[in-house]
């Protein structure tokens, strides 16, 4: 396996799940975090991309399930947060305010920290 190659896959998965592939009702329900279930569809995506990725590139199934729960999981919550974060400090849904940049800034080193988490973790478990 190309342990880089893998990296800068999942990375790209991972853009493609938060700017390519999300749609509306996804984007809307992000934004105020009222609505559970797009949210959960938004992170289902995430975990769907990457548990092919890591097939792809050999990873065992019981691996790849865990790695897809876990991405669901802490991509949820990581957006679910942001968005409820917005609604109660509205300068952090405000794109003219540093802060929004700030947290929108926020929520992706942690999802990028995720994803390296689980490139790390599929690498060693082979």
């Amino acid at each position: 396996m190309n342990h880089i190659l893998f990296l800068i896959v999942l990375l790209v998965c991972h853009y493609l799940a938060d700017f390519c592939l999300t749609l509306p009702v996804m984007i809307r329900a992000k934004a105020d975090g009222r609505q559970l279930w797009p949210i959960m569809m938004h992170s289902m995506v995430h975990a769907v991309l990457m548990g092919i990725c890591a097939l792809l590139f050999g990873v065992n199934i019981p691996t790849v399930l865990y790695l897809m729960t876990f991405e669901a999981a802490t991509h949820f919550v990581i957006d679910l947060s942001k968005a409820r974060l917005s609604v109660h400090y509205p300068r952090l849904a405000d794109a003219t305010h540093k802060s929004y940049w700030m947290l929108y800034g926020l929520d992706q080193l942690l999802h990028q920290m995720v994803v390296i988490g689980i490139w790390a973790f599929a690498v060693s478990a082979k």
